[in-house]
């Protein structure tokens, strides 16, 4: 082989060498990548994809959990053993003998293999024919009741026992158990002697292991979440959105749950029962005879934020543009007249500073020019004016060495105002609550100050923008108990006014919705 020849031939497996390792690098990374990607070209239906699977893997895992202890259950309550205590138990009570040594030491048998067979469980009860409820773990109110007494009408268990005819395995959904006070669901096991019925152990199973399956937020984001609804439409799971108890007590009318049960399965954006948009999920199905609807559900807000971190750069290039142009309902804004300096409940923010109202004080800062105003306020309970200066980490450029040149000058309010409402001012699922509010003559710090919220869970919905690049500087009065904002605008073709503008202004999320073509996605 000549050299030319030979050096051809390298040439082309290198070129043919170089062509299969790109392939596989782009192969590798749409692997790596295809749900942003996919996210990215069709957002809604991503999501729904994203929300069918959640749910399904959230059932799956519900009816595996119950048909464990089912058959954990059944097998122990079939154990030969547990008959003949449940014989033995049954002989001494209608002998009236249960507080004597034989019934304490076939307790003692009875609560140990209970504790190591059936630790999901919270209690056994062991009922005769006639309803009587002679043996219990936990010896609460029920033991040495009767199924057919007056104190147990309206509980679930008590009126399935007074039904039951047959001699297989019985689910009882959960319900709000008044003798244990606390929610739980029943098996029913029938103790035979051949074909007759002696009686029945009724195994008690708590909803904690349900409810952590549900409320396990891996893959659920900011806002989503995953909750059980049973056929009287009341919420079975712990909300994630509201600190005091939802299981059992909440009721769920959405259209999802309506349509549920009119269709079995379905995704849909709807409002939800904080009266919020969401995307939603749901399927009907049924356990052992008990219907139950599973829902999955993230906020639309959510997902109109994640369209602007898949493409932030070119959405914020147009979103400031946009915001430049914007032209406010002017016949719709209000004057103020400035009489809230000679308030003693006026607070003044100056350079370089931030204040903090919660007592009704109106506050306000002046001559906003290189630097930027922000208003954080969950309405009617506290608020905040911040005045960040260009030596802050919410403007452009300002890297580590930076900082360490700027040392005592260098400032990041953003951050340090959201550690202290995270730690102090608010529970985390009121963080939905809050407010923001960025006012400047210039887009310098937009970018990091959205960026740092985001970083901190909160979403595009909640902060609107105020940005005229035209003005030479800007004055803001901020109060929080009335959920106002006013500005004063100084610089060529603009009124020296204080107007409301600000309530007029879109959100920021609105803003993407309208950029990005999310509405006609």
């Amino acid at each position: 082989m000549n050299r030319k020849l030979k050096n051809s031939f390298i040439s082309k497996r290198v070129l043919i060498t170089g062509v299969s390792s790109a392939l596989l690098i782009f192969v590798i990374y749409i692997f790596f990548n295809f749900d942003d990607i996919y996210f990215n070209h069709n957002p809604k239906r991503a999501t729904f994809s994203k929300l069918e699977k959640i749910r399904k893997e959230k059932k799956a895992k519900v009816i595996h959990y119950l048909d464990q202890q089912k058959t954990k259950g059944l097998q122990t309550c079939q154990n030969k053993d547990i008959s003949d205590y449940f014989k033995k138990l049954h002989y001494l009570y209608k002998n009236q003998r249960y507080s004597g040594i034989e019934y304490a030491l076939i307790e003692h048998s009875i609560n140990k293999l209970f504790v190591t067979e059936l630790d999901k469980f919270y209690d056994m009860l062991f009922i005769d024919g006639e309803g009587d409820i002679f043996f219990t773990v936990k010896k609460e109110d029920d033991f040495l009741g009767n199924v057919h007494e007056d104190r147990f009408n309206d509980i679930l268990l008590y009126e399935e026992m007074r039904k039951i005819e047959n001699k297989e395995t019985a689910f009882v959904d959960y319900e709000y158990y008044a003798v244990s006070e606390e929610p739980a669901s029943f098996f029913i096991s029938s103790v035979l002697d051949g074909d007759r019925v002696l009686g029945y152990i009724v195994l008690q199973l708590p909803i904690n292991d349900i409810n952590s399956i549900l409320t396990d937020r891996h893959d659920l984001g900011r806002t989503g979440e995953v909750y059980l609804v049973n056929y009287n439409q009341l919420m079975i799971t712990q909300s994630r959105f509201i600190n005091d108890n939802t299981i059992l007590t909440k009721q769920i009318d959405t259209e999802s749950v309506r349509n549920a049960l009119l269709e079995k399965r379905g995704n849909k954006i709807i409002e939800d029962y904080r009266g919020k948009r969401v995307f939603s999920s749901y399927e009907q199905f049924s356990y052992e005879g008990t219907e139950w609807i599973i829902i999955a559900e993230i906020d639309e807000d959510e997902v109109v934020t994640n369209i602007y971190l898949g493409r932030e750069k070119e959405l914020f290039a147009k979103a400031t543009d946009y915001l430049a142009g914007y032209s406010y309902q002017k016949d719709m804004q209000r004057v103020y007249t400035p009489d809230w300096k000679s308030r003693n409940s006026c607070i003044k923010v100056d350079f370089k500073e931030f204040q903090k109202s919660k007592e009704s004080q109106i506050l306000y800062t002046e001559g906003v020019f290189t630097c930027t105003a922000m208003t954080i306020s969950y309405p009617g309970k506290f608020g905040y004016l911040l005045h960040i200066t260009p030596t802050d980490g919410s403007y452009k450029r300002i890297g580590f060495l930076a900082r360490i040149f700027l040392r005592d000058d260098y400032t990041d309010f953003v951050d340090r105002v959201m550690k202290g409402i995270n730690r102090y001012d608010i529970l985390q699922c009121e963080k939905s609550l809050l407010q923001f509010g960025v006012i400047a003559t210039h887009d310098a710090s937009f970018k990091n100050i959205i960026n740092k919220l985001i970083d901190d869970d909160v979403e595009l919905s909640q902060i609107k923008v105020l940005f005229k690049k035209n003005s030479q500087k800007v004055d803001v009065v901020f109060d929080y108990e009335n959920d106002r904002v006013w500005t004063l605008w100084e610089g060529q073709g603009l009124n020296l006014m204080y107007t409301d503008e600000y309530e007029f202004a879109p959100d920021f999320g609105e803003i993407i919705k309208k950029l990005s073509n999310y509405s006609s996605a």
